[in-house]
């Protein structure tokens, strides 16, 4: 048990020490933010048309379980957002 504790010290020691800490967060994407409020629109339609379709058909939809004309209006849904 000492041994490990010893070895998570001390990896925590030279992590700590290393010189890539400066650097975070680390941007992989540029348009990062721009990626995340677009996603969170597109949630928020698959959403609402689910909820739609649920109401239509008094059950619970997922999109698995639209018909090819919905699934085609979910879509174009999206292509808008």
């Amino acid at each position: 048990m000492r041994d490990a504790r010893y070895l998570i010290d001390r990896e925590t020691y030279e992590f700590e020490g290393s010189s890539d800490l400066d650097e975070l967060p680390i941007r992989v994407v540029q348009d990062w933010d721009e990626l995340v409020v677009g996603a969170n629109r597109m949630a928020e339609v698959i959403d609402r048309h689910l909820e739609f379709e649920s109401k239509l058909q008094g059950r619970e939809m997922r999109p698995c379980t639209l018909c090819p004309e919905q699934r085609i209006s979910l879509v174009t849904d999206l292509t808008v957002v």
